[in-house]
């Protein structure tokens, strides 16, 4: 199997970006049943969700790097 880099960012940001994502929903469900009151633990989860957007930014971005470099290294004249 071949290395894949920046896969695991990705992975990892995803699962990083769903779980801020079920964050920002526990902060506005007070909102919508009524309350006002804020579970501060969920305020500071919905962190999560810019920071996995964030790592899989980077994975892409090491993915593509990859494939350039895989790209410019089949094209290259061999000597």
């Amino acid at each position: 199997m071949p290395r894949r880099p920046g896969r695991w960012l990705v992975r990892v940001g995803t699962a990083c970006f769903l779980v801020g994502m079920v964050f920002v929903g526990i902060v506005f469900l007070p909102f919508f049943a009524g309350s006002s009151a804020q579970p501060a633990l969920a305020a500071v989860g919905t962190m999560l969700g810019p920071l996995g957007f964030l790592l899989v930014l980077l994975g892409i971005g090491r993915q593509a790097a990859a494939n350039n470099r895989a790209a410019r290294e089949a094209s290259a004249p061999s000597p």
